[in-house]
C-alpha cells in the first residue's frame, strides 16, 4: 500500500515542470550544456547558482575562484561528473571538496564551508545525463534538512541522523539520510523514475514542503500569481494601482501587528513575521489561498498534502 508521501511523489513526478522556479533551473542548466570547460565557465556557473539560490558564498571573498579551481583539478568535465556521482553513491568525499572552507573573510580569517553551493553545482552537472547518472545528486539545503525528520515520520522510519540539530552536517551524513528516504520511496533500484533522476524528484518534494512550511511561495507562483496570492490573504502593503504597491509603507508593520496581535506571527516584542502569517492563514481550512491562479488545482493538492506534513511535524 502506498504511503501519502509516495502518492504525492508520483503526482509530482509528472508535475515538475509546473513550478515557476523551473525558469531559473532552465537558465542554470544552459550554462552546463555547452562543450566549453575550464576555470572561467566553472566560476561563472558557481556565480549564477549562488545568485539564483542565494547560497551566500559571495560573503567569503574569492570563494568562487577557489572552488572552481578545486573542481577543475578533478580533471575534465566527465571526470568531475564521475567524482560527484561517486560521492552521491557512497557518501565518500575523498578529495574533501565538501568539507573545506573556501575563500577568506574581511579580516583575513578562514572562509566558510560551501556544501550547499557545491551540492547544487554537482546536481546541475549530472541533471542532463540521466542515462549515465540515473540517481543524480542530492541538493543540500536547509529546507531539505528541516523536512527530513518529518518525512521519516510520514514514512514510518527512524531517522539515520538528527540533521535538523546539526548546523552543517557532513556530506556523508547528509547523503546517508537522503539515501534512506530514496530507498524507502523507490527501493534499491537506481534506475530513472518516470524519466527523472530519483534525487531530482526527492529534491523537488522536499523543496516544495519546505517552501510551504516557511510560507515562501514566490518561486512556486511567479509574479502575477504571487500578487493574487498575497492579496487573497490580505497581507499586502498599500496599493497604488493594479498590481503595484508603494515601495515603502511605514504603517504596514503596525497595521499587521494590530491585526494579528495574539497570534504566533506577532512576537512578544511586537515584531510581525510575514512567513508565519502566511502559514497560519494557509492552515485555515476555510481559506482558499490559491483561488484564481493558473495552477490552482495543483497548488491545492500540494496545500492539502502540506497540511498533513505540518501536522506530522508538530506531533511530539
Amino acid at each position: 500500500m502506498q504511503t501519502i508521501v509516495e502518492k504525492e511523489l508520483l503526482k509530482g513526478a509528472s508535475s515538475l515542470q509546473q513550478a515557476t522556479y523551473n525558469d531559473q533551473r532552465t537558465l542554470i542548466k544552459s550554462f552546463f550544456s555547452g562543450k566549453e570547460y575550464g576555470l572561467g565557465i566553472v566560476t561563472t556557473r558557481l556565480v549564477v547558482i549562488d545568485s539564483l539560490y542565494s547560497t551566500n558564498a559571495a560573503y567569503s571573498y574569492f570563494s568562487f575562484e577557489e572552488m572552481a579551481e578545486k573542481i577543475c583539478a578533478l580533471g575534465g568535465e566527465d571526470k568531475a561528473r564521475d567524482y560527484f556521482y561517486k560521492v552521491a553513491l557512497t557518501g565518500k568525499d575523498e578529495k574533501k571538496l565538501f568539507c573545506e572552507a573556501y575563500g577568506i573573510q574581511k579580516n583575513l580569517s578562514e572562509g566558510s564551508k560551501q556544501m550547499s553551493l557545491l551540492s547544487k553545482y554537482a546536481y546541475y552537472s549530472l541533471i542532463g545525463h540521466g542515462e549515465k547518472y540515473p540517481l543524480g545528486f542530492p541538493i543540500y539545503d536547509s529546507l531539505a534538512k528541516e523536512a527530513y525528520p518529518t518525512v521519516c515520520k510520514m514514512l514510518g522510519i527512524k531517522p539515520k541522523h538528527r540533521l535538523s540539530s546539526l548546523e552543517t552536517p557532513e556530506i556523508g551524513e547528509y547523503i546517508e539520510c537522503l539515501q534512506q528516504l530514496r530507498e524507502s520511496l523507490f527501493g534499491k533500484s537506481i534506475a530513472l523514475f518516470n524519466g527523472f533522476q530519483q534525487y531530482d524528484i526527492l529534491d523537488a518534494y522536499l523543496w516544495r514542503m519546505g517552501k510551504f512550511e516557511s510560507g515562501n511561495f514566490s518561486l512556486l507562483l511567479g509574479r502575477d500569481d504571487y500578487v493574487k496570492f498575497v492579496q487573497k490573504l490580505d497581507l499586502q502593503a498599500k496599493s497604488i494601482g493594479k498590481g503595484k504597491f508603494e515601495e515603502k509603507d511605514p504603517d504596514y508593520k503596525k497595521r499587521m501587528v494590530d491585526k494579528y496581535k495574539g497570534n504566533p506571527c506577532v512576537s512578544k516584542d511586537n515584531k510581525f513575521d510575514f512567513g508565519k502569517a502566511v502559514v497560519m492563514l494557509c492552515l485555515e481550512k476555510k481559506m482558499k489561498p490559491f483561488a484564481g491562479i493558473r495552477n490552482e488545482a495543483y497548488m491545492n493538492e500540494l496545500l492539502n498534502h502540506w497540511r498533513i506534513f505540518h501536522e506530522k511535524k508538530i506531533l511530539k
